[in-house]
This record gives structure tokens, sequence and C-alpha cells, in this order.
């Protein structure tokens, strides 16, 4: 059967072939059976495979994302740790500072205090000498030997050319007084309060002139 499809085929080329050659061209004629496939050759031979290569280092075990990032902001968080202790230790020294200052200003102030109540006492003493002078008294020539003047407050008196021979002044309170020209002689001042007397051309109580010790009576009471 399968001698006979290849004679068939070739008969039929020739049947055509002549046809053309004696007549007109007919039809196209129907193309022939395809031919059966041809059997699959064996397989070839596989190369060798070739050697594996050697294994690489192990990697060192990596970090997360979120291990990085907490790392990153425990970083910051110190930093910003350290600026804030500075920051309190600045602010400790200031308020030291200030308690220094605090202690200077507090002891100005009672230093002040001290002073507006010395000025206070000093007007008031001022007005009190004012007062005192205005109104001290004028025995100025007067006849006052051996009085008793015992304790008598004389401050700022004047008793100028004033006769006090004999006369007693204990303890009397002569501050200020003008005793000049005075006769003194024989005069018992024991205790007597002399700031500030004015002595000049005085007789002094024990019977020598004023003259003579500087100007005063003092030491010759």
């Amino acid at each position: 059967m399968n001698q006979l499809k290849p004679m068939i085929i070739v008969l039929l080329m020739l049947t055509s072939a002549l046809a053309g050659c004696t007549g007109t061209d007919g039809a196209e004629g129907v193309p022939g059976l395809q031919g059966e496939t041809g059997q699959q050759g064996p397989p070839g031979i596989q190369g060798e495979t070739g050697s594996a290569g050697a294994d690489g280092q192990n990697g060192a075990n990596g970090m997360d994302v979120n291990e990085s990032r907490i790392a990153q902001l425990e970083a910051e968080l110190a930093s910003k740790d350290a600026t804030i202790a500075i920051l309190l230790g600045n602010i400790s020294d200031m308020e030291e500072e200030l308690e220094a200052v605090d202690d200077v200003i507090e002891m100005y102030y009672m230093m002040f205090v001290q002073i507006q109540n010395d000025m206070n006492d000093l007007e008031s003493n001022l007005m009190d000498e004012i007062n005192w002078v205005n109104n001290t008294v004028n025995w100025a020539y007067m006849d006052l030997a051996s009085a008793n003047l015992y304790n008598v407050n004389l401050r700022y008196a004047n008793l100028s050319n004033a006769n006090l021979i004999g006369a007693n002044l204990r303890y009397a309170n002569l501050i200020g007084a003008n005793l000049s020209n005075a006769y003194l002689d024989s005069a018992d001042l024991t205790g007597a309060t002399l700031t500030g007397v004015n002595w000049d051309w005085a007789i002094c109580p024990d019977g020598t002139a004023a003259y003579y010790h500087g100007q005063t009576c003092e030491n010759n009471l």
C-alpha cells in the first residue's frame, strides 16, 4: 500500500504535463496529499554538569527598620537629656547668684532704713537744738552769787559776764552754755554737763583765768 501512493502521484503528474502540452490550460488541480512525517531521531547526549562553587560567608545579622528608628530616637533623647542637665545646672547657678543678690539688696535696704532712722533722729535733735537756742535762758550780767542752781537745765543759756561766785551748779546741764567773762570763783560744778561750753575770759572755779588754760576751765573746776 505504501508503494502504491507514490506511483499514483507520478501518473497524475505525467497526465497533467501531457494535458498541458496538447490542450488548453485547464483548471488548477487539487493539491496532493501530504506525505507522512518522518520518525524523530534519537536524542543527543547531554554534556556534564559543572561543579558547584564554594559557599559564600554568612552575612551579619541585619537590624530591622523599627530597631534602627528606636536607636536613633534613644540617641536623640540622650542628647536632649544632656542639654537639660546643662540648663538645670545653669539655672541652679543663676538661682545661687540671685540669692546672693537678694542678700545684698536686703543688706542695703536695712542700711537704708537705718540711715533714714538716723536722719529722722538728727532732724528731731536739730529741731530740739533750734528750739533750745530760741528759748534759752538769758542771764547775762546777772548777779547769781551763791545761787542754788542744782540740776538746773541751762542748756545753751547765756551766762556771759554773770556773777556765779560760790554758786551751786552741781549736775546742772550747761551744754552749749555761754560762760564767757563769767565769774565762777568757788562755784561747785560737780557732775555738771559741760559739753560745748564757751569759757572765753572766764574766771574758773579754782580762781584762775581761763585765758591761762587755753580759754577753758574744764580742768580747773
